[in-house]
């Protein structure tokens, strides 16, 4: 547990304030940063977006509002104009030192980046790195979820590759040869969503029901015609057929939600549904075991890409 945080939440509260309760009069930081609509794309927006998908995820999925709170309080930070700093490893409750050493070694090197420009030379880079390592720190404070702390960890990672590849110099070319041009038509993969379930449910819960929204408004938005395809997933509690059809159920709510939004087949060429049950899990687990990250429906969108191929011209 964070130790400003200690001071601040009375632990006698909280140990009385149940799971699913109301919790938005005790944690205001966490409704505020619901409301922020970020604007630019400078290292401070990123920041409140970033932060803002980590509150929502842990308030409304983990039901973990400290953190949750704690994440917020950092988006609000950035929506002022301030600029918080990543969390310190050594003021978390983190008992491993080999754990410790590593968050505090990561630490360093993301702050020598940003030392040299990183949060304005690439800012989008720069954010998500901050936000992926807050995560990596919470979780491991936690330390009861190992596939959560290994999924912050590496995408951490990615994200610091990302940050310093952004930061290479740009190098000066030679003047390029005379090129031929071709240009394609391909199908792939424009976009995607992943919609999270409540244990052995198929309902659309609200936070969940804003990402459709936004995915709708992005798709239609699309010119060329696209393919829509809904994959169903249930996690490993309860027999496998039994799961299958709870998928099933998931992707087909989905659907539905589409359809209600205009998502319809006159649009759209295709509309496809494959349940999955508990087959192709987000985090591998095992049998009979209850995981939010596996209770979920995948939204794919794959489109018609124009792509413009140059190749250069042998000298004659």
């Amino acid at each position: 547990m964070k130790k400003y945080l200690l001071s601040t939440v009375p632990m006698a509260f909280l140990a009385f304030v149940p799971a699913n309760a109301d919790a938005n009069i005790f944690f205001e930081q966490v409704e505020e940063i619901r409301k922020e609509v970020p604007a630019g794309d400078d290292f401070r927006a990123n920041l409140v977006r970033e932060y803002k998908d980590l509150t929502i995820f842990e308030a409304d999925e983990m039901y973990d509002w400290i953190d949750a709170e704690n994440h917020a309080e950092k988006g609000m930070m950035a929506a002022k104009g301030q600029t918080p700093m990543p969390s310190d490893p050594k003021e978390w409750s983190i008992e491993d030192p080999l754990k410790l050493r590593e968050l505090e070694m990561a630490r360093a090197g993301m702050i020598a980046l940003f030392d040299k420009g990183a949060r304005t030379t690439a800012p989008k880079q720069a954010a998500h790195a901050q936000a992926k390592y807050d995560c990596w720190v919470e979780q491991q404070e936690e330390g009861h979820q190992p596939a959560h702390i290994a999924a912050c960890k590496q995408e951490f990672d990615a994200a610091m590759a990302a940050l310093e590849l952004a930061m290479q110099p740009k190098v000066s070319e030679a003047k390029p040869a005379p090129k031929t041009t071709t240009v394609t038509t391909v199908v792939e993969e424009i976009a995607r969503e992943t919609v999270y379930f409540g244990f052995d449910s198929s309902s659309i819960r609200p936070a969940e029901q804003a990402k459709i929204d936004a995915f709708v408004t992005e798709m239609k938005g699309i010119q060329p015609v696209v393919t829509l395809y809904i994959e169903g997933h249930a996690d490993t509690s309860g027999p496998a057929d039994y799961n299958m059809k709870l998928s099933a159920d998931r992707a087909q709510s989905v659907r539905t939600e589409l359809g209600r939004q205009g998502m319809t087949l006159g649009d759209y060429e295709k509309l496809e549904v494959e349940p999955e049950g508990e087959s192709k899990p987000a985090v591998e687990l095992g049998d009979g075991v209850r995981e939010q990250l596996n209770r979920r429906v995948v939204i794919i969108a794959r489109g018609q890409v124009t792509k413009t191929d140059s190749v250069a011209v042998a000298p004659q």
